[in-house]
């Protein structure tokens, strides 16, 4: 339940941890008496308030980041925690309507299992700076078995990793730009909040990420609105400019199927990348379904590319354009016995060329050049960009062998 890791072997990143003083963290309207109180007194026990808002913080930053409200909650991480007394934390987070026991404890098969109440997620969330010592001093102490867990098992290279977690500190925002944007233009209670604590957390210099399994980089930046990072966002005091790949996943799909020994018609797959290499992917799809907007066509895109091919009316659509592709498509799910190993690949492969190719490359040859990430795209200082599109351009027309090489691909 640690939602902030900075890197460990980083003297300067050594010393900003050191000197925190505090967590920003979620705290729900409903709440807010408890964190006028150091303590809470519950059953005749004397229950800390900062452990009852580090709780419900870390389960609201879950929601809001996985979409998922559903908590397996295990007895031994809790107490290890908040302590022996973290059955009684729960309990009164029960007892106040924050979560809602779903399933019980049940012995060599599953943890108690929580969702969050609906005062909770639809209601008003303000911010709280945890102060408690011995959370911040078990933050600590957790970092390198987290961070060697995060390490092993992502497959970026190493001191890619290094320089990016340093990077992400070297970066400001407009606070006061992007909350205008927020307030003016999101509606949406859950990304209204997710965006707004990632603005505060930046502005703060409370920077956390993740590697996950796949390959990718998930930080602060990388759950921002679009207008945001492109215009609020500052390296060094600079304004930043943003380079990403056009049809990611679709491009990165020609390179799976050229690696396999799948029989595909030529004429069909020579379109198809034709499509994906000029960047006109999506274009043609809306305009051949007669799609709304760009969004509205990678959502459909990436049910055909990502989900269980259930033949609905896009999967059929799809699959009478390029019908050897879609049977490449759900024999490559059927073969792994799961419908995600397409998304899974994909990702794997777009970060691999991403991190292990292009900035390595950048890292490699231009060190002073300071870079922060958001899946497919890299975001870079504005005086860094010639550097950075050239060699990003020039890798990519390698990666792909792509024919016209005199044309941008991102």
């Amino acid at each position: 339940m640690n939602d902030v890791i900075e890197y460990k072997n980083s003297s300067t990143l050594n010393l900003k941890l050191r000197d925190k003083k505090f967590s920003m963290q979620f705290l729900p309207q409903t709440l807010v008496d408890v964190s006028t109180r150091k303590k809470i007194i519950f059953k005749d026990q004397s229950l800390k308030s900062s452990y009852i808002i580090d709780i419900i913080h870390n389960l609201l930053l879950k929601y809001y980041f996985k979409k998922e409200n559903i908590f397996n909650l295990s007895s031994v991480v809790l107490k290890e925690k908040y302590g022996h007394l973290y059955n009684y934390y729960i309990d009164y987070l029960i007892d106040r309507g924050v979560l809602i026991l779903l399933k019980k404890h049940n012995k060599g098969k599953n943890a108690r299992i929580y969702r969050l109440s609906k005062q909770i997620i639809e209601g008003e969330v303000t911010r709280y700076k945890n102060i408690d010592a011995i959370l911040l001093k078990k933050y600590r102490k957790s970092i390198e078995s987290v961070e060697n867990k995060s390490f092993d098992f992502n497959p970026i290279q190493s001191q890619v990793k290094s320089k990016l977690i340093e990077d992400l500190f070297t970066v400001e925002i407009d606070y006061s730009k992007s909350i205008f944007f927020l307030d003016s233009s999101i509606q949406e209670h859950e990304i209204y909040q997710k965006n707004k604590y990632s603005v505060e957390s930046i502005k703060d210099r409370h920077i956390f990420y993740h590697f996950d399994n796949y390959g990718r980089l998930h930080t602060n930046f990388t759950i921002l609105k679009s207008f945001i990072r492109k215009n609020c966002l500052l390296i060094d005091g600079e304004e930043t400019y943003e380079i990403d790949i056009k049809n990611s996943q679709p491009l990165f799909l020609t390179k799976l199927i050229e690696e396999s020994q799948y029989q595909i018609n030529v004429t069909e797959f020579e379109f198809y990348k034709l499509l994906a290499f000029s960047g006109t992917f999506y274009k043609f799809i809306q305009d051949k379904f007669s799609l709304k907007d760009k969004k509205t066509t990678k959502d459909l895109t990436y049910k055909v590319l990502f989900g269980k091919n259930y033949q609905n009316k896009y999967d059929k659509s799809f699959g009478t354009i390029f019908p050897s592709i879609y049977e490449f498509i759900k024999c490559f799910k059927k073969d792994r016995g799961d419908y995600r190993s397409l998304s899974y690949e994909l990702q794997r492969s777009e970060s691999n060329f991403l991190f292990n190719i292009v900035i390595s490359k950048i890292y490699d040859t231009h060190p002073h050049i300071k870079i922060i990430t958001c899946h497919d795209s890299i975001i870079c200082k504005s005086s860094d960009k010639e550097v950075v599109n050239e060699i990003f351009n020039k890798l990519l027309i390698e990666h792909f062998d792509m024919v016209d090489k005199s044309h941008t691909y991102f």
